[in-house]
């Protein structure tokens, strides 16, 4: 499977930011990407977390940004991982940090953000309701993963998805240049290698137009830890292939998933 991880700056601008996105995923597909990963927020970015920042918008699955990447996915012939938008809760007043696989034309299924992120200025829980399950989608004869941005300090729920048969863990985010200078990269390798799995990272560019910089570094990383690519910090693609062989090698030279042991907290 040819995975293209897409780095893009997203703002509060959703228009400009669509059009972007369909720019990069339109270029992943002319290289011959199966799969295109975008990042958390991709379509709306606000500088303020709050609801009233997010709820105008907030979409559904027949809002116009699935639309289009329904569309563009039955045009290509390729699968996305709409990294992440904002979803408004059906009938209800809940948002969700979600995050959709599209295949086909079609919507494969999707994961709510599990892990909420409360951190300085930022108070996600204030925003969203957390979603509350593990997500494994089968996608090209593989087993895909996904989660988001904070999901990636809790190394329970991917072990989780791995025990679900994930061989690949995507996680969408919008990390920090703080925190990603100091963390983003070693938690990356090591849900790799604890779970014996690809990781395909996207993070939002360093932009200096938000009030936040990120930290940029999308990357893929092999089942060893190995990184295979890695972007900077600014706009761009990174390309790699995700080789079922190279898993099938791992996990029968380190055999640490058929091990696994679980433990109820005292």
């Amino acid at each position: 499977m040819r995975v293209a991880v897409i780095q893009m700056a997203s703002g509060e601008d959703k228009r400009a930011n669509l059009e972007k996105a369909v720019r990069m995923v339109r270029e992943a597909a002319g290289r011959r990407a199966d799969l295109a990963v975008l990042p958390e927020l991709f379509n709306f970015l606000p500088r303020r977390m709050t609801r009233e920042e997010c709820i105008p918008n907030a979409e559904g699955e027949e809002g116009e940004t699935l639309g289009l990447i329904r569309e563009l996915s039955r045009e290509l012939g390729i699968a996305i991982v709409a990294g992440s938008i904002i979803e408004l809760e059906r009938d209800g007043e809940a948002l969700y940090n979600t995050a959709y696989l599209v295949r086909s034309g079609g919507i494969a299924g999707k994961y709510r953000k599990n892990h909420l992120f409360n951190y300085g200025k930022i108070k996600e829980g204030e925003v969203f309701k957390a979603g509350d399950a593990p997500a494994v989608f089968d996608l090209c004869g593989t087993k895909v993963g996904i989660t988001i941005c904070y999901d990636l300090r809790f190394p329970e729920l991917f072990r989780a998805e791995a025990l679900l048969g994930a061989e690949v863990l995507v996680n969408v985010a919008a990390f920090l240049e703080e925190t990603g200078r100091a963390h983003w990269m070693p938690l990356l390798r090591a849900r790799a290698i604890e779970n014996l799995a690809y990781v395909i990272a996207a993070n939002q560019a360093g932009a200096e137009g938000n009030r936040f910089l990120y930290h940029g570094h999308s990357c893929i990383i092999d089942p060893w830890g190995r990184i295979l690519r890695r972007a900077g910090t600014g706009e761009g693609i990174i390309m790699g292939t995700v080789r079922l062989e190279r898993i099938q090698e791992v996990r029968e030279s380190m055999p640490a998933l058929r091990g696994y042991r679980s433990y109820s907290p005292p």
